[in-house]
Order: structure tokens, then C-alpha cells, then sequence
């Protein structure tokens, strides 16, 4: 599209140019010399002036600064032309705005997230939740009830040192503790998706106690539904 814009815009400026070469009406006027020969040198004679010409021609010429009707005519169309590429340069970057309102609209929106102490590394126990957090997550949940709500679990990156289960599966494990804690609440389970992402998504170093802490998380985002009000 922006390619679109751009070829719209080098032609709207090649028209402009051309009409206003057109509109200026340059009159040339030419002098002739005739060089001749001699002994002295060459010698510069003015050609002779034009014959007069009768009324009735003279007024069929077009008089300098004076644009004829075929000029006119012209200019008119190519300022047409120059409104129509205005106005397809207006619908493309309309266009180009609706999309991206339309994209932005559709992104998840991160309404919550449940870190810092609630899950212990290598557990999906859930340890400390505060009611005010879940009351206050159901009820902006149930302001949007077209919405997919969409919880995706996170990890450090300590194993979790238990044969057949490592990060990736207990990231979903803690998803879906809290999808439990929803669905507990009066959410129903088929809005629901769980993901987990085990330690690829890290907002902080896994170095210090406190940073695997921020990265043990499950975020909760709801999704609008295209074509929702």
C-alpha cells in the first residue's frame, strides 16, 4: 500500500510540473541573422519585419498572455486528473488507517498478571492469591462477554527436576490453575484457552532470586472477537 501512495504521489507531481509549463503560455520570438562575407569581416543583418497582417487574422492568433480555448480546455482536464489522484491518495491512506485500527483492535489485551511469590519455582501450587485480585479480574472478564480470554503460564529457567515433566508442561499446569480459579468464579470454560510457554518468554534475568520470581507468571489477556461491539 505504501508503494501505492508513492507512485500516486511522483504522478501528481509530474502533472503539476506540465500544467504549469502549459499555463505559463511562453511566447518565443525568433531573430534571424544573416551573416555575410567580406573584406572587413562578418556583418550582422536583422531580418526584415513580419508583414502586417489583415484584422481578421490577427484576431485568430492568440494573443501573449492570453490563454486559447484549446489551453483552457486542457488545463481543465489535467486539473480533473490532479483531483482524481487526490482523492485516491485520500482513499489509500484511509484504507492504510482502517487496518491499522482494525489490527490494533484484535491484539490481546494483558488484563492481569499473576507473579512474584504466588508459585513457587518448579510448582504449580498456587501459594497467595488475593481475593480483590480474582474479584477484580472476573469483573473486568464479564465486561466483555464476546471476548476469548487467554491465559498463557511462564517458568524460570531452573528445571524442575521431576522425570517427565520440564518447563514447557509445568508453564501449562500453571495456566490452567488459574483457568480453575475462573471457571470457579462463574467463567465459562469455553472462552477459556491455555497456553504454556515454559522459560522462552523472560521479562528479566533468571540471575537473581528476584528475577526468576518476575519470570514465574501466568498472564491473563482477553481477545476481542472480530466483528464484536
Amino acid at each position: 500500500m505504501r508503494s501505492i501512495i508513492i507512485g500516486l504521489s511522483v504522478i501528481f507531481f509530474a502533472l503539476s510540473v506540465f500544467v504549469t509549463y502549459k499555463a505559463m503560455n511562453l511566447q518565443s520570438y525568433t531573430t534571424a541573422y544573416s551573416y555575410l562575407n567580406n573584406q572587413s569581416g562578418l556583418s550582422i543583418i536583422p531580418a526584415p519585419a513580419p508583414m502586417p497582417m489583415p484584422p481578421a487574422a490577427a484576431d485568430t492568433l492568440t494573443q501573449p498572455g492570453v490563454d486559447s480555448e484549446a489551453d483552457k480546455a486542457f488545463a481543465a482536464e489535467m486539473q480533473e486528473a490532479i483531483t482524481q489522484l487526490e482523492n485516491k491518495v485520500a482513499t489509500a491512506e484511509d484504507k492504510i488507517a482502517g487496518i491499522k485500527t482494525v489490527n490494533s483492535d484484535t491484539q490481546p489485551r494483558t488484563v492481569t498478571v499473576f507473579g512474584g511469590k504466588i508459585f513457587r519455582s518448579g510448582q504449580d501450587v498456587i501459594q497467595d492469591v488475593a481475593y480483590s485480585a480474582i474479584e477484580n479480574l472476573v469483573q473486568e472478564i464479564s465486561a466483555f462477554p464476546n471476548s476469548r480470554i487467554l491465559i498463557e503460564g511462564h517458568t524460570d529457567n531452573i528445571p524442575t527436576g521431576k522425570s517427565g515433566s520440564d518447563n514447557m508442561d509445568l508453564s501449562l499446569r500453571r495456566a490452567k490453575a488459574i483457568a480453575n480459579i475462573l471457571v470457579l468464579h462463574g467463567i465459562p470454560k469455553d472462552r477459556i484457552s491455555v497456553t504454556g510457554y515454559g522459560d522462552t518468554h523472560p521479562i528479566t534475568s533468571n540471575s537473581t532470586e528476584e528475577g526468576r520470581a518476575k519470570n514465574r507468571r501466568v498472564e491473563v489477556k482477553l481477545l476481542p472477537q472480530e466483528g464484536a461491539n
